[in-house]
């Protein structure tokens, strides 16, 4: 009889802070050491990644949330809102 694993359990990205507040990234699926890509924000690269794996600077998101506190507290980041087939802003991380 062959062994399967088990499946991760899922994961919680922890609480939105709020605004003015500070993300706890030390979790190290925050970090992706094989690839820098463009942040969502900014456009500079980056290893950081948020709760929904985009390429997002801790610090740009947490602008994001300062600038958007009602949709950060439904837990959502604005890309999240975006729908299938449009182009991303400035705007969001």
């Amino acid at each position: 009889m062959s062994r399967t694993r088990s499946k991760q359990p899922s994961w919680e990205p922890g609480p939105i802070p709020l605004p003015g507040g500070l993300l706890d990234w030390r979790d190290s699926r925050h970090y992706d050491r094989r690839e820098a890509l463009p942040c969502t924000l900014c456009g500079s690269p980056t290893p950081l990644r948020s709760h929904s794996n985009e390429p997002v600077h801790k610090t740009c998101a947490e602008s994001w949330i300062a600038a958007n506190p009602a949709e950060a507290r439904t837990g959502r980041f604005a890309s999240d809102t975006q729908t299938a087939g449009r182009r991303h802003t400035t705007d969001h991380a």
